[in-house]
């Protein structure tokens, strides 16, 4: 296209569509941040309720087996019975603890995807590079 088609748009004209494209650009990256937070919420709200619903049941569960087996066992063995159903509970929950710390720590960082899209709009409009 030659340069006299070209229409006339002046250094106002070119100002504004540069403020129009990083609105737009900004627009864009909030959008992002508010999808991500509600993702981040869905996640927080799912893992409390499975583990809320684990721990009932699983109270539930410990009771009931504990009751059992020590109805079961003798006068004499009722003792033995119940240090060993601690240990056995104690070693389960500590087990489950690192589980749980474990699923924290892989979880990726929140907001990753929008502050990777701000890395790569920062390198675009770096003028050293």
């Amino acid at each position: 296209m030659p340069q006299d088609d070209l229409p006339s748009e002046g250094v106002f004209g070119s100002l504004r569509r540069l403020c129009a494209t990083g609105l737009a650009v900004l627009q864009n990256r909030i959008e992002l941040f508010g999808v991500e937070v509600e993702e981040q919420k869905a996640r927080l709200l799912r893992m409390l309720l499975f583990g809320a619903v684990a721990v009932v049941l699983a109270n539930t569960a410990l009771l009931v087996v504990t009751a059992t087996v020590i109805l079961l066992a003798g006068e004499g063995a009722r003792l033995p019975v119940l240090v060993g159903l601690s240990l056995l509970f104690s070693i389960a929950a500590g087990g489950m603890f690192l589980l749980v710390r474990k699923e924290l720590r892989s979880a990726p960082p929140p907001f990753n995807d929008t502050v990777s899209e701000l890395k790569k709009d920062r390198e675009w409009l770096d003028p050293q590079k």
